[in-house]
């Protein structure tokens, strides 16, 4: 019999408070646990299968039929196709008696195996009409289904149906579910759920369970709480494993806590647990993004030494590195050393090489690297596309990058909506705005591709910046009918828009509408209120905001500040623009070349103005 894991009343790890209370997801899930609560939470005797029909041997032991060896063979490696699979359910569903639930089970764990999700959620349809045995083994493998086919709230109705059936159901169903519902970024609800199932100890969670909230809260950001789980996993006897430490050394290590990953990776030497290329990779990622190159080398080192050898992830993830600092040829080399030890790099290998001559200018190189790809039929991806067509575009040349687009199609590739996004932006840099228009409206618009905040900040930029105000607020109310809502860096594009049009009034409503839309404007928005006001003559006004941003809390920048005094000097405020240098310089800026040139323009006047006099005085010698 099974222990029952003891709950403390307040878990020493927090749960997150938001999300939507009225879930329908949770609510069934509550409302199971509140039904089980009665049951015993040890297993009781589920079904009990029928005899065997299979004949036994003189020893009493079943004889393995041909259906029972095929089954148990597809169970592990999936049918050869299809049609094989629903023929033999059809034959096991017209014999008498029918076969064991095992026969079933592994008939549609085959199914999973190839990934045929939805066939196996029919296949079980049809077992419970035809009343052929089920047990929460089936359950479970259907359940598994509907978390892949993302969706976990049907997977929440055969829970239902595990209780309808008197089965318990195990710790595996409830792994499934919690998965499912991190699977769809429910991650609240899995929270919930888990806590729910600690509190009514309906199960005793083992590792993998532990390591799915885990991995979720490390996804969702929150790996601080996921080292408390962590931990309290530890206190409950439920020792971590390398997969337990590997989620948490990742999410360090992206997250720039480098040392803390890397006192953890010592920390499961301590324990005798052993680590393995995926850890490796994951502190080689983080010391790369921190350049550290020293401590990459010692980790190599290490890992020859405890004969583990590098993948080609390993090797991937140096040759992006080394394109990112621009030392190709070393990056060239590693891709030599790692075809001599049998590791023959794939298209993200050679598609970080190729990224790396984008990053230094030399698109033409990355292309030949797409060709020696192309000799040694690894056949280039969307991505490899979008890599040389932001190369050719942040070079400005559009032209190639469009003909690297219209070369997809015929390569079996479709573009994605960041390749559209690239080049739409590259039109607009190059002062192509026309095209860009034309751009947007025919190959993006016309063609139905689903539109993305990357989209629309692209084109209202574009349109702002060559004042087709109105062109850029009728993409801007297409945005809600694309289930698009606008965020703060969308309006700050418009009001700066409405602002260099001189249109200061529809600005300032904008600007002022921004809490209603539940947005708080930032410093960019202060400041482009600032330059507006500023440029219209509007000084006081310019000041007043200036004032309030300081009032909510808002640091003014260099920027800010450089705009503001140059308002002051072109207003003939000088005394105002000395105070403001002063205070600018305080807060560790210094004046900009634009607002140095104003500065310069004015100590060289002849203006008899005291106050230019005054400023002459004090910054002239």
């Amino acid at each position: 019999m099974r222990r029952a894991l003891t709950l403390v009343s307040n878990p020493p790890f927090r749960f997150l408070r938001q999300g939507n209370k009225n879930n329908n997801t949770l609510n069934l899930a509550l409302f199971q646990f509140r039904s089980v609560f009665h049951f015993s939470t040890y297993p009781n005797p589920n079904y009990k299968p029928k005899p065997s029909y299979l004949p036994c041997s003189s020893k009493g032991f079943p004889n393995f039929s041909e259906l029972e060896a095929l089954l148990l063979e597809k169970s592990k490696v999936g049918f050869d196709n299809l049609d094989d699979a629903l023929v033999l359910f059809d034959k096991m569903v017209k014999m008498t008696p029918l076969p064991n639930v095992i026969d079933f089970n592994q008939l549609l764990a085959a199914l999973v195996k190839m990934k045929d999700y939805s066939v196996a959620l029919a296949l079980f349809r049809r077992m419970c009409v035809l009343s052929v045995p089920v047990s929460v083994i089936t359950f479970n493998i259907v359940i598994n289904c509907c978390c892949h086919l993302k969706q976990v709230d049907h997977g929440f109705a055969l829970l239902a149906g595990i209780f309808k059936r008197g089965f318990v159901p195990d710790v595996v169903t409830y792994t499934t579910l919690v998965r499912g519902l991190v699977s769809q970024d429910k991650f609240v609800e899995a929270e919930n759920l888990f806590k729910k199932l600690l509190g009514y100890k309906l199960i005793e969670p083992d590792a993998i369970i532990f390591n799915t909230i885990i991995d979720g809260l490390c996804k969702t950001g929150h790996t601080s709480v996921a080292i408390m789980l962590f931990r309290y996993m530890e206190k409950k006897g439920c020792m971590p494993s390398t997969v337990t430490y590997t989620i948490i050394i990742d999410s360090l290590s992206k997250d720039r806590l480098v040392d803390r990953a890397l006192s953890l990776f010592a920390e499961m030497s301590d324990k005798c647990i052993i680590s393995n290329v995926r850890t490796y990779n994951t502190l080689i990622q983080g010391l790369c993004n921190l350049g550290r190159w020293e401590d990459i080398m010692q980790l190599l080192k290490e890992m020859y030494s405890r004969k583990i050898s590098p993948d080609v992830h390993t090797y991937t993830i140096l040759v992006a590195a080394h394109g990112r600092d621009g030392k190709l040829k070393d990056a060239e080399d590693l891709i030599k050393l790692m075809i001599r030890r049998g590791q023959y790099p794939d298209v993200v290998t050679y598609g970080a090489l190729m990224d790396g001559y984008c990053l230094r200018g030399e698109v033409d190189k990355a292309l030949a690297v797409l060709e020696i790809m192309r000799s040694k039929e690894i056949f280039p991806t969307a991505h490899t596309y979008n890599i040389l067509i932001n190369g050719y575009c942040k070079n400005l040349k559009v032209d190639r990058a469009i003909h690297l687009l219209e070369q997809m199609p015929s390569k079996g590739l479709t573009p994605s909506i960041e390749t559209y996004n690239t080049i739409l932006h590259g039109l607009f840099v190059t002062g192509r705005h026309v095209e860009a228009r034309e751009f947007f409206k025919k190959k993006m618009l016309n063609q139905g591709l689903q539109l993305d905040m990357v989209t629309c900040g692209t084109l209202l930029h574009g349109l702002c910046q060559n004042g087709y105000v109105a062109e850029a607020f009728s993409v801007f109310h297409m945005m809600a009918y694309n289930g698009l809502n606008p965020d703060l860096p969308i309006y700050n594009i418009l009001i700066h828009g409405l602002l260099k049009e001189g249109k200061v009034n529809e600005a300032r409503n904008l600007f002022r509408n921004l809490p209603l839309k539940g947005l708080r404007p930032n410093v960019k928005s202060y400041t482009v209120m600032i330059r507006g006001f500023c440029k219209e003559g509007l000084l006081e006004e310019a000041n007043n905001i200036f004032v309030e941003m300081k009032a909510n809390s808002w640091v003014p920048d260099d920027l800010t500040y450089n705009t503001l005094i140059r308002g002051c000097f072109e207003n003939k405020k000088y005394d105002e623009g000395c105070v403001l240098i002063d205070e600018m310089v305080a807060h560790g800026f210094s004046a900009d070349a634009s607002t140095t040139s104003v500065l310069l323009d004015l100590l060289n006047s002849k203006g008899q103005d005291p106050a230019l006099l005054a400023l002459q005085k004090k910054f002239l010698p």
